[in-house]
Formats: structure tokens, sequence, C-alpha cells
């Protein structure tokens, strides 16, 4: 096979890697620019208090005005009780307890996010909902345990910058285990 004038090999399925392009030629012999295709993320952004996060959006049913709430007793301190959404029995969970933040009173920008995790529904609390984000992998960082602290358990990652700020993405997955572990030592008391 000869070489081509790019330096790669010529002839049918031949490719050469440009920076953002891969070349590619057809059968007959013109040549076009595909664009490689970028891994990225689609996240839902939600705040508390005035700290931005962010949890993937397969995770969500459905995003909520805050229904009514029925205690619980002897439930986990985070928790603050059940809602009745439509015929399905959902634990509310305050996540400003969980992620040692000053809790903040319901207001008409409060929403509850329903997360399913296979089959199990639970909600979370939180003061408003900001926006879906799309993120390239190569955006999330390793978060700093200055940021983390405590908290560092519940959160895969920063994503770092986007439009001038820092996000910090929450692992739905450690939530889950949480909430489980929880549940488990307040029915065991």
């Amino acid at each position: 096979m000869a070489d081509n004038e790019g330096g790669g090999k010529a002839g049918k399925g031949g490719a050469k890697l440009d920076a953002l392009h891969k070349l590619k030629h057809d059968t007959s012999g013109i040549r076009k620019r595909v664009a490689i295709k970028i891994e990225t993320y689609k996240l839902i952004g939600f705040k508390l208090n005035d700290e931005e996060f962010v949890i993937e959006i397969e995770r969500v049913k459905e995003i909520v005005k805050v229904p009514l709430v029925t205690r619980v007793s002897k439930a986990p301190h985070f928790v603050e009780g059940v809602a009745n959404l439509r015929g399905d029995i959902l634990q509310v969970v305050n996540f400003h307890k969980i992620m040692g933040l000053d809790n903040q009173p319901i207001s008409d920008r409060s929403r509850i996010i329903v997360l399913d995790d296979k089959n199990v529904l639970a909600a979370i609390i939180v003061d408003s909902v900001s926006e879906v984000i799309e993120v390239e992998k190569e955006a999330v960082q390793p978060t700093p345990d200055i940021v983390a602290g405590e908290r560092s358990k519940f959160l895969k990652g920063i994503i770092k910058p986007h439009k001038h700020r820092n996000i910090l993405w929450l692992d739905c997955g450690a939530i889950y285990s949480e909430f489980s572990l929880q549940n488990k030592k307040a029915a065991a008391a």
C-alpha cells in the first residue's frame, strides 16, 4: 500500500487521527471529517443553601413541589417523613442534614427530586432546581478533601469549571446505601 499525503496508509478503510477529528476515506476516495465522540454526562443541577450540586438525570423519576410530609417516629435524623405522591409512598429526606448544611425553610422554589433506584423510591428536598447540564468526562475531577470533609462518601467528584462555578456531583448509590443503613439502625432501635 502506498502512503497518502498525510502520512497514513492509503486504501479502503484507511484512517488518520488529527487533533479533534478523524480523517476517513470512503470507497470513492473522497475524504470526510467525522467528529470524534466525546463522552458526556447529563446531570440535573440543584441548590442547597448557596452550594450547587448535580445528580445523574437517569436516576431521577420526577421533580415536583414539596408535598405534604407526614413525620415518622424513630426515623433517622435526616428523614423528614413520608409523602404520598400519586399512590407512591416516598421516604422524604432532608438533604441539608445529610450534607451538614444549615436547614432552610420550605419556599415556593423548594422541590423534591424523586429518585428511582431499582424501583425503590426516595425523595430529597432541595432549595431549588436550576438546570440540566451536559458535561464532558474530562471536566469531572476528584473532590478536594477541604471541600468534601465528612460528606465525601456522598460525592462522586467536582465539575470544574462550569460557567465559572464549581458544582459538586452527588453519588446516588452512596446516598441509597446510607438510607438503607440508617433505616436498618432505626428499625433495630
